[in-house]
């Protein structure tokens, strides 16, 4: 069998990502151990050199490696390619379009978690994220400094050639990856020594997270060109955060509705008084009416939070509970004895 990853895999050298998942899923479905229990064909061996192929081309940074060091075998080299190059091939045109060569970075999914306020205010923070980023010693150009680095002479520095393909209308110019420069529209005499001619190593970079005042949990927020550099001085990718608010003791959102738990004496429950609420933005005052229920609910119209959309906010709502006195007096447990009488209550009910 085949060792060439794509030949494995099925698919185009120039395959985008979205095709090289589809076709490891499509060929994983098949060879899949638990799918074929008598192993007399070898699909456990093949099934082992798909997820091996994929786990490759699935990666930016190994795929580009693996280009060029497939480049390297093909024209029976060790080392970097030498300053000589193919003719151009028969019956093909140069393509005038935008280089190939220069791949879009990863997008980066990052989960970060945040206090109930945060989610109420907004924040912004540096976050430390590790992603594939400029090699520090090249430049991001992949070519060992002070070496010569030159244009494809054969695809003139585009990266892609029109090659004619024959279909059912006829022969139609299709663009296909210059084997020259290997897409890349540029020729090294040496590569980079620290990232082997990618131009990207692993490292961290402190990115500035800005998250919108009432941002939700679970909300997922794109930034856009934060995320892993591209390849060939191509554009970053996004960065996805994915949203985590913390849990507040008092504190509940309902849609842009904030509800918060008070607790009032009994006193104050049954002849009302002025109650002070701590909310996220400051302290209000609560008038509570004479005779007031546990549960009861007191609106506050537009102090709720803040739609992250359009700013508008909703409202708060304070929901009051009688507290019991933890502890009572002598004189206070007579005076309650005598309310409860009053009231009708039956003492030995009541387990006094």
């Amino acid at each position: 069998m085949t060792s060439d990853h794509y030949e494995i895999l099925g698919i185009e050298e120039d395959a985008t990502q979205e095709e090289v998942k589809s076709a490891y899923r499509r060929l994983a479905k098949s060879l899949h151990p638990d799918m074929n229990k008598d192993d007399s064909t070898g699909t456990s061996d093949k099934f082992k050199n798909v997820k091996e192929a994929y786990e490759v081309l699935s990666n930016p940074l190994k795929r580009e490696k693996y280009d060029l060091e497939r480049m390297r075998l093909r024209r029976g080299q060790t080392g970097p390619p030498p300053p000589t190059y193919a003719p151009q091939q028969r019956n093909t045109f140069f393509y005038s379009g935008p280089p190939i060569a220069p791949q879009r970075g990863a997008d980066i999914k990052l989960s970060i978690a945040i206090s109930f306020q945060e989610s109420f205010l907004g924040m912004r923070r540096g976050v430390d994220i590790g992603m594939p980023v400029s090699c520090d010693h090249c430049g991001g150009s992949g070519a060992a400094p002070s070496t010569p680095v030159s244009s494809c002479p054969t695809c003139k520095g585009s990266g892609a050639l029109l090659a004619p393909v024959q279909t059912p209308q006829g022969y139609v110019n299709q663009r296909v990856l210059c084997s020259t420069c290997n897409g890349r529209g540029i020729l090294m005499q040496q590569f980079c020594p620290k990232c082997s001619g990618v131009g990207l190593i692993n490292g961290v970079e402190n990115v500035a997270v800005s998250l919108p005042p009432g941002v939700e949990d679970g909300a997922i927020i794109k930034l856009n060109g934060k995320g892993g550099h591209g390849l060939g001085n191509g554009p970053r990718g996004d960065l996805l955060v994915t949203v985590v608010v913390k849990e507040e003791q008092n504190m509940k959102r309902e849609d842009n509705d904030l509800y918060i738990e008070e607790s009032i004496s009994l006193p104050k429950a049954v002849f009302g008084g002025k109650h002070r609420v701590n909310t996220i933005e400051g302290r209000r005052t609560l008038r509570i009416p004479p005779m007031t229920k546990s549960r009861t609910e007191f609106l506050i119209e537009g102090e709720g939070f803040p739609d992250p959309v359009s700013g508008e906010h909703g409202d708060l709502y304070v929901v009051v509970y009688i507290d019991p006195p933890e502890q009572l007096s002598d004189n206070a447990r007579t005076l309650l004895k005598k309310l409860a009488v009053e009231m009708g209550e039956d003492l030995e009910q009541l387990g006094i």
